[in-house]
């Protein structure tokens, strides 16, 4: 008996140093879970009359002689992590795509939908988008009533980048894994087998082509389809290329009206970069055009909402008039992310 009690003795033993082996990689992965959960917003019926009234004042006023006009003020996101883009139907809803703070993947992404009336007002209507990518860009075409969504899809590993695109309607709750039911791959033009990575899609602002934008070469690649229906391309029938030089800044969404391509860069605000020590990596927000119909191409650095905290640029919407439109991001103590709209004058 005394035999058989060391073996148990000595096996509990060579357990416990197993498992005190494997304590830290288990610990830290259960400190970062708690550590995006604490990011998670706190309910609205935690909420004071006080601190609704300062998260509603989040969009200062605009200065007279700004190059920005406010269109709708603050709204507050289902998520705590910033939006990457966001489209407008035209007639009925906003959508804005964002970082998903759940979940395993950092590639997750969270879809929420505002209507036009909500604009300034809290939503918490979304969809979830696993492995889908960063959500750079964002767009949609409404056909015979119905309204199809355009984003980046199918990322690889645990990276952010999209290897394919993918279309689908927005479904409150509901939940699409990599991809959605029509969704392509890009090949590259002038190559036989190899495909876009980091691909994302704008739908041209009369909804009859789709262009899918991507890294090559050390420049941007633009690849122009016939889009029918507004859900179907014929990814190896290229109608047009269009190359240009990487942004200076950092790459923050695209649109194309005409024969014009817009292109949105910039990151937070100066001083949030200084204290985050990246200093180094800041850029202002600009608006890049090219019209590859003249081959005239212009820059506007954007000075408005120079109160706005956060203020990172994360996506741009041109209509068919030329009207254009940013999303500029802030934020409130972190604990809430909001989106502001803005008609850039020229």
């Amino acid at each position: 008996m005394r035999k058989y009690k060391k073996i148990l003795v000595l096996a509990m033993v060579l357990l416990f140093s197993t498992a005190s082996e494997n304590m830290p990689t288990i610990q830290a992965e259960a400190k970062a879970v708690t550590t995006v959960r604490k990011k998670q917003n706190i309910s609205m019926k935690k909420l004071t009359a006080a601190l609704k009234k300062k998260i509603a004042a989040t969009t200062p006023d605009e200065k007279s002689g700004s190059d920005l006009k406010l269109i709708y003020p603050a709204t507050r996101l289902s998520t705590a992590r910033l939006p990457q883009g966001y489209t407008s139907d035209g007639t009925y809803y906003y959508y804005l795509s964002g970082l998903a703070n759940v979940g395993t993947h950092k590639n997750d992404l969270r879809l929420t939908r505002i209507k036009y009336k909500g604009i300034g007002k809290y939503s918490t209507s979304y969809m979830t988008l696993k492995e889908f990518g960063h959500g750079t860009n964002l767009d949609c075409v409404t056909v015979d009533g119905t309204t199809w969504l355009w984003t980046g899809s199918d990322t690889y590993g645990s990276k952010t980048q999209s290897s394919s695109i993918s279309c689908f309607t927005f479904q409150a709750g509901r939940t699409l894994k990599r991809h959605a039911s029509i969704s392509y791959r890009i090949p590259i033009s002038g190559t036989k087998t190899k495909y876009a990575s980091n691909c994302y899609p704008a739908v041209s602002a009369d909804g009859s082509q789709l262009i899918v934008r991507f890294t090559n070469n050390g420049g941007q690649q633009f690849q122009f389809y016939d889009l029918k229906n507004g859900t179907t391309i014929k990814p190896k029938k290229c109608k047009k290329t269009v190359r240009l030089k990487s942004t200076a800044g950092v790459f923050q969404g695209f649109d194309v009206s005409g024969t014009t391509i817009y292109t949105i860069e910039g990151s937070a605000e100066k001083s949030e970069m200084r204290e985050l020590g990246k200093l180094s990596s800041y850029s202002p927000i600009r608006v890049r055009t090219y019209n590859y119909k003249t081959g005239k191409s212009k820059v506007q650095k954007i000075t408005g909402a120079s109160g706005l905290s956060h203020r990172e640029p994360e996506g741009i919407h041109v209509s068919t008039d030329g009207m254009v439109e940013i999303m500029i991001a802030s934020h409130y103590k972190e604990l809430y992310t909001c989106v502001n709209i803005y008609e850039v004058l020229k």
